[in-house]
């Protein structure tokens, strides 16, 4: 954001090495590790299940760039037609000036276009120009940001909220813990959503199928089994997990609050961009 407080692209395309710079319309789920891939002893199969991941991660990074105009068809389908209620669940726990990491299509924009001080990212041109057209036919002007989450191009103390639905592998790296932290203010809070769950049915089993060939996330629910704990944590932040139901599924809501003093903004984290 600039002085006069309007938003430009600051970032070149990050290319295929980060695919996403987290999107609220770029990814039904996260990597199904939900972090680095297991260990595999037998050589050959470690590399058949590398070169596997090279090709979905390939697939994921045209399906948000050149055939991002399928991704709301797609995800609707994927989600039993839930899944614009399920990046909405986010919205109660926005607090103040809000920043989302992955606007993607712009379900989440467009919500918030009417407040003050909400600004979105995204690396996608393609999903930016559908986020900018939904948010316009609300009749409000776009303020979104081209660009990566390990490098927010944004002041220090910007925002009362960040949040993120449906993160991809970057909201793991230390960078993005490193910039989320500088952006917000001492008191803000990190939203996040990082998963949901389908109630058992013939439906959801042939939509899990497709999940777990994508190498994405299980979104079958086993009401037989304890709901899942995502292992994701953020320097210095202190996440609560709660679910929320929506519709015939659960979706799991992280809220983070920053524990302890905080550090001075421009110097633990660099200056100011």
């Amino acid at each position: 954001m600039n002085q006069q407080g309007s938003y430009h692209r600051v970032h070149p395309d990050p290319g295929p090495a980060l695919a996403w710079p987290g999107s609220a319309g770029a990814c039904p789920a996260l990597l199904a590790s939900f972090g680095p891939p297991d260990s595999v002893s037998d050589a050959p199969l470690a590399a058949v299940k590398a070169a596997y991941r090279a090709l979905i991660r390939r697939l994921l990074h045209h399906f948000y760039r050149e055939f991002a105009w399928t991704y709301d068809a797609v995800a609707w389908g994927v989600s039993a037609g839930l899944w614009r209620q399920w990046v909405l669940a986010a919205l109660p726990e926005a607090r103040g000036r809000v920043l989302e990491l992955g606007f993607g299509t712009g379900y989440l924009q467009a919500a918030l276009a009417a407040r003050p001080g909400v600004a979105g990212l995204d690396a996608s041109p393609q999903m930016a120009r559908l986020a900018a057209r939904r948010v316009r036919r609300g009749g409000h002007e776009p303020r979104l940001a081209r660009g990566v989450a390990q490098a927010l191009p944004f002041a220090a103390a910007s925002f009362d909220t960040v949040l993120a639905t449906f993160p991809a592998e970057y909201i793991f790296d230390p960078a993005t813990h490193a910039e989320i932290r500088r952006v917000l203010v001492p008191d803000g809070r990190l939203v996040l959503i990082p998963l949901a769950q389908l109630d058992p049915g013939l439906y959801t089993r042939l939509i899990d199928l497709a999940y777990r060939l994508s190498l994405l996330a299980s979104v079958r629910r086993d009401p037989r089994a304890a709901p899942p704990i995502v292992p994701l944590q953020v320097a210095g932040l202190r996440l609560t997990q709660h679910w929320t139901r929506v519709g015939p599924s659960q979706v799991m809501v992280l809220v983070g609050a920053w524990d302890g003093p905080q550090p001075a903004h421009g110097v633990t984290h660099g200056p100011d961009r």
